[in-house]
């Protein structure tokens, strides 16, 4: 009984695995013909494909000034940043037309 059990589990991995590769392997052609089709359309009408990395421009940006020499240290005013101290109150006398 408990060889069948073992087998029966082992079958259940080993079909599961398989699934799994191939489900992998459906996603990975689906986005590379999609990125083929696209390239394809671009090319047609005649626009070249680019790349947008500005927004790992913009990490690289924030990278550099968290990690430059004495950021963080009272260096710059309170222009760039730093933390203010506000008293927080409500507004007693809100516009009629704001409120649905």
């Amino acid at each position: 009984m408990n060889l069948i059990s073992t087998l029966i589990s082992l079958a259940a991995r080993i079909v599961l695995a398989v699934a799994a590769l191939v489900l992998f392997l459906v996603v990975l052609g689906a986005g590379l013909v999609i990125f083929g089709v696209l390239l394809l359309w671009s090319l047609v009408r005649g626009r070249r494909p680019t790349l947008n990395n500005a927004a790992f421009k913009r990490a690289a940006q924030f990278r550099a000034q968290a990690f430059r020499p004495g950021a963080g240290m009272g260096t710059r005013g309170a222009s760039q940043g730093e933390v203010i101290d506000a008293e927080v109150r409500e507004v007693p006398n809100a516009d009629p037309r704001l409120e649905r």
